[in-house]
C-alpha cells in the first residue's frame, strides 16, 4: 500500500492508515490499556512494516473502527464531499489501485456530465502470504498463535489444504474439496 500511496500522492489522493486495535494480541503486543500503549505499538508497527503514510490512532473505545465496519483490514475511498467510492472488507493493493483509477476517471468525466455514480458490490480476490501472517503472530507472542489456532478450530476451518497450490483453509479462503462438493 505504501507504493500505491506514493504513486497517487500527486493525483489529489491522500492515504492514511487508521490504527484501531491489536487484531491478534499476545504477550509482546497486548490489548491497548492506554493511548500511550497504543502510540508505542503504532510506532513499532510503523517501523516494522515500513509504513510511510500518516497513521491516525483510533480511541480506546474503537469509535472510528465501529464507524467503518469493525473488520481488521478494511480500505475505504471517500471523496471530498463524503461520497463513498469504494469500501473493501480486506485490503488488496491491486484492487485498490483499480478502484482509484476508476474513481479518478469518474471524477474527470463527471465534471463534463458524462457519468452518474451508482452503487455496486462485487467480490474480489487477493493472495495471502501465510508465512508473513504467521511471522506476525509469532512477533505478537505465543498467546496470539494459540488464540488464532483456537479460533480456527472453533470455526471448523483448520484443516490441511486439498493440494499444495491452495493454502490451508482459514476464514477468507473459500473452496471445497471434491468430497465436500459431492457428485
Amino acid at each position: 500500500m505504501e507504493t500505491l500511496a506514493d504513486r497517487y500522492a500527486g493525483r489529489a489522493v491522500s492515504s492514511v492508515f487508521i490504527y484501531t486495535r491489536e487484531a491478534h494480541p499476545g504477550e509482546n503486543y497486548r490489548h491497548h490499556g492506554s493511548m500511550d500503549d497504543k502510540r508505542r505499538n503504532a510506532r513499532e508497527f510503523r517501523e516494522h512494516s515500513k509504513i510511510r503514510r500518516r497513521i491516525l490512532l483510533d480511541d480506546l473505545a474503537g469509535t472510528a473502527h465501529r464507524a467503518y465496519g469493525l473488520l481488521p483490514n478494511m480500505t475505504w475511498i471517500i471523496g471530498r464531499g463524503g461520497f463513498i467510492h469504494y469500501k473493501s472488507a480486506w485490503t488488496s493493493p491491486s484492487d485498490v489501485d483499480d478502484a482509484l483509477e476508476t474513481v479518478l476517471h469518474f471524477q474527470a468525466k463527471r465534471a463534463k456530465n458524462q457519468y452518474v455514480a451508482f452503487y455496486s458490490e462485487r467480490s474480489a480476490w487477493s493472495t495471502r502470504d501465510h508465512a508473513k501472517f504467521k511471522e506476525g503472530l509469532v512477533r505478537n507472542g505465543p498467546q496470539a498463535i494459540a488464540d488464532f489456532e483456537r479460533m480456527l478450530q472453533k470455526a471448523g476451518a483448520l484443516r490441511a489444504a486439498p493440494s499444495d497450490d491452495i493454502g490451508p483453509r482459514v476464514p477468507g479462503n473459500f473452496y471445497k474439496t471434491e468430497e465436500e462438493s459431492g457428485p
